[in-house]
């Protein structure tokens, strides 16, 4: 392929534990008790599969619900993230549909996003560079799937309590918080595409 031997690395982690209902089981090649990786993806998809390979430290026993997974509710941590970034795109969509546009960033006052839910989807962000290049040097990628589950979180919550598009909403906050969403679109794109998963804009 081009690249220099040297450069490959193999990372062993272990085996995981499969919870279905309240029954766990633990995967044993002594035992014959185990599930394929062409069968987990069969049954909950790529996207799911990836994301669970990677929530954990390849040190760490690790252990899923396969019927939270299997589920579109917010305790699904695949669906969590995603319907993030799909509640982004909504929020574009509507925007569109009603002639609303955002201004061009040095037009926009960012000093009105000062309430919790503002601060703490901006602190989120802020960390983005420092995640990419903390989990590329520790070979750790599940940091940036904590950060990215983080960020989901943080914007769930602002998109609860911050309307953007509401009708008595200002056009100056409404410029901001517009603003504000696109960070998180871009900051969502780039988690899911580092974890290699997709971004979907409806769900």
């Amino acid at each position: 392929m081009g690249v220099d031997p040297d450069r490959l690395e193999i990372k062993l982690g272990q085996m995981v534990s499969i919870l279905e209902g309240e029954q766990a089981g633990k995967m044993s090649k002594r035992a014959g008790n185990f599930i394929s990786l062409d069968a987990l993806v069969s049954d909950i998809g790529p996207d799911a599969t990836r994301l669970l390979s990677l929530m954990s430290s390849l040190d760490q026993a690790a252990a899923f619900d396969i019927e939270v997974v299997r589920s579109q509710s917010m305790e699904n941590p695949v669906y969590y993230v995603q319907y993030a970034y799909a509640r982004i795109s909504s929020i574009g969509r509507v925007a569109k549909e009603r002639g609303i546009e955002r201004v061009p960033l040095d037009r926009a006052d960012l000093g009105v996003l000062d309430s919790e839910r503002e601060l703490e989807l901006l602190r989120c962000l802020e960390e983005l560079p420092d995640i990419i290049a903390e989990a590329a040097r520790d070979r750790a990628p599940h940091k940036v799937t904590a950060w990215v589950r983080r960020l989901a979180g943080s914007f769930h919550g602002f998109y609860h309590d911050c309307p953007v598009l509401s009708d008595d909403v200002g056009d100056a906050v409404r410029q901001a918080r517009l603003w504000l969403v696109e960070g998180a679109r871009v900051g969502i794109s780039v988690g899911l595409g580092v974890l290699g998963l997709s971004a979907p804009e409806s769900m």
